[in-house]
């Protein structure tokens, strides 16, 4: 499998976390005293802080998901050197999405000109760009398709943040949202006659899925008892602590249980940027330095799905990733599902 394009494109307002404070404190005057706003604004800054999150992108005012995420395709053809035409595949991945039904992917299917594609979407939170990823690499292998778009654009910070506090208790499941950025990006895959270092491995706990969830209106006939009381449809929310927790013990034990991954010597390492302090933690007790995995999460926040296509196309750009270098991907992402893949990246 080659990687024939990796484009990344942001939204053009960027926000601090004054910028986010002083909406959260805003849209919770009515409901917290003056007292209660100070302690919040405190908690936050120690919970930022302790993240490592710094900025995030999101949506000026006349920009559209769809825009975006049309233009980052548009790059990668440009990048590829391909016709819309010569994409045989399109995948839509992740969390960005304006309906259930049908597939996305036939949004980007027909406003990209990708005639001769067949498009559908795999949604697994975070993990999904890594999950489409490793459908490629099978389609490709036994040359079903020759050239495979995987698509995403993450724009969801305000259709699923509540902004609104009523107490600062409810930081035990609404802090995650605003360390959430915003992003598309698209990877144009093709067909390689080597590709010997291959391996990607994917584990799951279902038992864990209310640790982080954005339910719709019928949560609770699918989900049954262990629906959290304040699950509000359409609403994000995650148990910050308890995930890192769980993930960070699972990605772990995950990683040396497996020959091929911590055997693996790579150049350069990414993961899902949920926090830059979580990377650090689990590159230590991976035995490997905090300094081989490239970080985002400060430049650009938590940008769901689109994190390490967003960190790739980053580090090419900045010269930091070239060709024939080894590469390992690793990261843990809401059901729970963890997942570690190793490969040598060639772009011909």
């Amino acid at each position: 499998m080659k990687f024939m394009a990796v484009e990344a494109v942001l939204p053009s307002l960027a926000l601090t976390n004054d910028d986010v404070l002083k909406q959260i404190i805003s849209a919770s005057s009515a409901s917290l005293s003056a007292l209660a706003q100070a302690r919040l604004a405190v908690a936050f800054k120690i919970l930022f802080d302790r993240a490592g999150t710094q900025v995030r992108y999101v949506r000026a005012q006349g920009e559209s998901a769809a825009d975006l995420t049309c233009r980052a395709g548009r790059k990668a053809l440009e990048a590829a050197t391909l016709s819309p035409t010569d994409i045989d595949l399109l995948m839509y991945v992740g969390v960005g999405r304006g309906f259930i039904e049908p597939a996305t992917a036939n949004v980007f299917q027909d406003r990209l000109g990708l005639k001769q594609a067949t498009c559908f979407d795999v949604l697994d939170a975070c993990a999904s760009w890594l999950r489409a990823l490793h459908i490629a690499h099978a389609f490709l292998r036994c040359g079903l398709y020759r050239h495979i778009m995987i698509l995403n654009g993450e724009f969801n910070v305000k259709e699923y943040t509540n902004f609104t506090f009523g107490s600062t208790e409810e930081l035990h499941h609404n802090f995650a949202p605003f360390t959430i950025g915003e992003a598309a990006t698209a990877t144009i895959v093709g067909q390689s006659t080597q590709d010997p270092e291959y391996h990607a491995t994917f584990r799951s706990w279902g038992e864990l899925r209310h640790l982080c969830m954005i339910p719709l209106p019928n949560i609770r006939d699918y989900n049954g008892a262990s629906t959290p009381a304040h699950a509000r449809a359409l609403a994000f929310y995650s148990y910050s602590r308890e995930l890192f927790d769980q993930a960070s013990t699972k990605l772990v034990a995950h990683f040396k249980s497996d020959a091929l991954i911590h055997q693996y010597r790579p150049d350069i390492a990414f993961g899902h940027a949920a926090s830059d302090a979580a990377a650090e933690q689990i590159a230590r007790e991976c035995g490997a330095t905090p300094s081989l995995f490239y970080r985002t999460h400060a430049r650009f926040g938590n940008t769901v799905s689109a994190s390490v296509p967003l960190a790739i196309a980053s580090a090419l750009h900045e010269g930091k990733l070239q060709d024939d270098m080894k590469i390992m991907i690793g990261m843990a992402s809401a059901g729970m599902s963890t997942a570690w893949a190793r490969f040598r990246f060639n772009r011909h």
